[in-house]
């Protein structure tokens, strides 16, 4: 009887650190992705270059004035060099500066001033320039990021995520983008590589480098 007593305990205990253990690793590879994706930068609606025209006027970046809503209500004055920038995903010129805009009334354009991701407007420079994603993608050469999930790199003849499979993109195979389409691009590459592959996760986090 107490053999058997112990045996029962035995199963039970077994049970529950194999439970413990599926749901610590469940646990474990959420945070791993999550924490992942969060060093990613978030696309917004396009690409803002941040730059001067000669290098003696650099100075002037280190005073932008954010505001609440364009010219009303000052949040707080920061050096562009603090903004969050889209690099690695975008490389801004020497001494400029590449942030995601994620809206634009006229020459005023809706920024992220914090890792928090708080918002407000800048009013831009005449040596600013702006493009949207679907203007600056076409026509440029890119990568995956190291760490994109196996789903986000798969290659598809549509633009869908209930299209077949074409295969995988490996983070070091090179593409040329040939058309967007929301948060997809059709691509082209050596080795016969051509279809639809994301460019942004769900959450608006870019997963490939532009060159």
């Amino acid at each position: 009887m107490k053999q058997r007593h112990i045996s029962r305990n035995f199963e039970k205990t077994g049970s529950m650190a194999v439970r413990v253990f599926l749901i610590g690793a469940a646990i474990l590879a959420w945070c791993s992705s999550v924490l992942g994706a969060t060093d990613r930068p978030r696309a917004g609606q396009g690409v803002l270059i941040l730059r001067t025209a000669f290098p003696a006027q650099d100075e002037a970046l280190k005073d932008l004035v954010i505001y609440a809503a364009p010219g009303i209500r000052r949040l707080t004055v920061i050096d562009a060099s603090r903004l969050p920038s889209l690099a690695p995903s975008v490389s801004p010129p020497v001494g400029g500066f590449a942030i995601a805009s994620t809206g634009k009334r006229g020459h005023w354009f809706r920024v992220a001033y914090d890792k928090a991701g708080r918002e407000g407007w800048v009013e831009a420079r005449r040596t600013w320039r702006f493009s949207r994603w679907d203007d600056f993608l076409v026509g440029r050469s890119a990568a995956l990021f190291p760490d994109t999930r196996h789903a986000m790199a798969t290659l598809r003849p549509a633009p869908s995520d209930d299209a077949p499979s074409l295969g995988s993109v490996l983070p070091d195979q090179r593409f040329r983008i040939v058309e967007t389409r929301g948060g997809w691009i059709r691509v082209s590459g050596g080795n016969g590589l051509t279809g639809w592959l994301r460019w942004q996760d769900r959450n608006g986090k870019l997963l490939i480098a532009v060159e």
